[in-house]
C-alpha cells in the first residue's frame, strides 16, 4: 500500500505542476505589469504559454484563456500587432476546439464555460483584425439621441465606440464616465456613440420593439446623455468588431482606422488614450 500511496502522490504532483507552475507565472507578469516592467512581464507570459502548450490537457481552460489573452495584449502594447494576431489566431483555434470536445463529452456547465472561453478569444481576434484598418460600416436602425449618420461621416473627429445593453450593470455604470469624456473632449473633436441593439424584440414583432426602444430610451433618460446613441438591428457589426462582451470600447482616429479597442480597468487609461488621439493631426 505504501507503493500505491507513493505513485498517488507522483501523480497527483504531475498533475499540479504544469497548472501550479502556470498559475504562478500569470500572478508574477501581473505584478510586474503593474509596477511597470512590462518586458519582464511578457518574457513570463511566454515561459507560460511555452508550458502550457507543452501540456495542454494539464492546464485549466480559464487559466490558458487568461494566459493568451494578457500576451495578446501585452504584444499589442508594445506595437506588435502581428505577433498578437497571430497569438490570437492560434489560441481562438485551440479553444474552438476545447469548446467541441466539451459540447460532445462534458456538462452543460462544462460547454458553456468552454464556449465563453472561445468566444473571448475569437472577439479579441476580430479586433486585433480590424485594428489599423478602415473602420467597418454600421448601419443603425434608429437614432435614440443624434441625428443619423455614418462613420464616414465623422471623419475628422476622434470616434469612441461604446457596445451596450441596458440590462448590462457595467455598462450602465460607464455612462457618468463617457459623459465627463464627452464634456471634457467633444470641443476638441472626439464623438461618442453608444451602440446597442434589439435583444429581445425579434424584426416584425412591432410591440415588444416599441418596449425595448422604450426601455433604451429611459436608460438614456436617466444618464442624461448628451452623445450619439444608436439601436443597431442585429448582431452582424458585434460579430465584425469582437464585441460580444459588454461592455466593448472601439477608438477609431480622424482618418477612420480603428486604432484601439477591448476594455479598461482605469478611467485614467481611457483619458490617455483618447488624449493621445486627439493630438493627432487631422
Amino acid at each position: 500500500s505504501n507503493m500505491n500511496q507513493k505513485r498517488e502522490e507522483s501523480s497527483e504532483n504531475r498533475v499540479d505542476g504544469p497548472q501550479a507552475s502556470v498559475a504562478a507565472r500569470l500572478g508574477r507578469a501581473t505584478k510586474l505589469e503593474q509596477i511597470g516592467k512590462p518586458i519582464e512581464a511578457r518574457a513570463e507570459l511566454e515561459t507560460a504559454l511555452a508550458e502550457a502548450r507543452a501540456t495542454p490537457y494539464e492546464i485549466e481552460f480559464r487559466t490558458r484563456i487568461q494566459l493568451a489573452m494578457m500576451l495578446a495584449d501585452s504584444y499589442f502594447d508594445a506595437g506588435d500587432l502581428n505577433r498578437a494576431r497571430a497569438l490570437m489566431g492560434e489560441e481562438s483555434a485551440f479553444a474552438e476546439r476545447i469548446a467541441q470536445i466539451m459540447q460532445a463529452t462534458g456538462t452543460p456547465h462544462q460547454s458553456r464555460a468552454a464556449n465563453s472561453g472561445y468566444i473571448q478569444l475569437r472577439d479579441r481576434a476580430a479586433q486585433l483584425t480590424l485594428i489599423e484598418r478602415e473602420a467597418p460600416a454600421i448601419s443603425v436602425a434608429e437614432w435614440v439621441n443624434g441625428r443619423p449618420m455614418m462613420l464616414a461621416d465623422l471623419r475628422g473627429r476622434v470616434v469612441l465606440l461604446e457596445f451596450w445593453a441596458t440590462w448590462c450593470q457595467p455598462c450602465r455604470e460607464m455612462f457618468p464616465k463617457l459623459k465627463s469624456l464627452h464634456q471634457k473632449f467633444a470641443g476638441r473633436g472626439l464623438e461618442i456613440i453608444a451602440l446597442t441593439r434589439f435583444y429581445m424584440s425579434h424584426p416584425g414583432a412591432a410591440d415588444s420593439r416599441a418596449q425595448e426602444l422604450e426601455l433604451i430610451r429611459r436608460a438614456v433618460a436617466e444618464h442624461d446623455l448628451e452623445f450619439r446613441v444608436g439601436v443597431m438591428e442585429d448582431e452582424r457589426a458585434q460579430e465584425i468588431y469582437g464585441a460580444n462582451g459588454l461592455p466593448t470600447l472601439f477608438i477609431i482616429d480622424r482618418q477612420g482606422r480603428a486604432r484601439w479597442a477591448g476594455h479598461v480597468n482605469e478611467d485614467a487609461e481611457l483619458e490617455t488614450l483618447l488624449e493621445r488621439f486627439l493630438d493627432e493631426p487631422v
